[in-house]
């Protein structure tokens, strides 16, 4: 899917050089929370969008919701899940060598911009009289070693923990669209989403 492919490979489509440091920064701390956010957006959409199309005789039409939400999350699960091995793979080895030329660069404007706030709130702080504790209650100073290095591509030995995030996140999916399914079965149904039987034969 695209946004498991921008999530993970976005040091490919980002200049370090011409980015500003804000938005390494931003990239850096949010860019996983942002791609699972899309990913149980998705999963929530797929559930809410099915129908069931295969009525089964004595089922309640709430649990084919259940189903067929479930599975459609799942279904959304799995994709994102190839995806992420695909791409943790190909960060592994033919693209190491590019993440960590962006490490590299990206790493020590991060550093400045997060320094340079810091600096920043310790100053207003001063100015408005806060007392010696409140100005030291900080952060210490980021440093571009620690930061380059949680910007490193992944190893060969990170494709097992991709594959146990793969069954969590399908757990995880098929649970929610199954949720978002028992909602959806509600007695208050519109007729529109009421299953539509055969007419009876005299």
């Amino acid at each position: 899917m695209l946004v498991a492919l921008v999530s993970d490979l976005y040091f490919l489509f980002v200049d370090p050089a011409d980015t500003p440091g804000w938005v390494l920064a931003a990239i850096a701390q949010y860019r996983t929370r942002l791609a699972l956010a899309l990913f149980l957006f998705l999963a929530i959409l797929a559930a809410l969008r099915v129908r069931p199309t295969r009525i089964d005789p004595g089922v309640p039409y709430r649990s084919l919701l259940v189903r067929d939400g479930a599975l459609a999350a799942t279904v959304v699960a799995v994709m994102v899940g190839i995806t992420l091995f695909l791409t943790t793979a190909l960060q592994a080895t033919l693209l190491a060598g590019t993440a960590r030329d962006y490490a590299g660069q990206a790493a020590p404007k991060i550093v400045s911009y997060v320094n340079e706030v810091r600096f920043e709130i310790r100053q207003e702080r001063k100015a408005r009289g806060a007392s010696p504790e409140k100005v030291r209650d900080l952060p210490p100073p980021a440093q571009v070693g620690v930061v380059e290095a949680t910007l490193q591509p992944p190893s060969l030995r990170d494709l097992g923990r991709s594959m146990a995030n793969f069954v969590l996140r399908a757990v995880l999916l098929g649970t929610l669209g199954g949720l978002v399914g028992a909602l959806r079965g509600r007695p208050t149904l519109s007729d529109d989403e009421k299953p539509r039987r055969a007419p009876r034969r005299e």
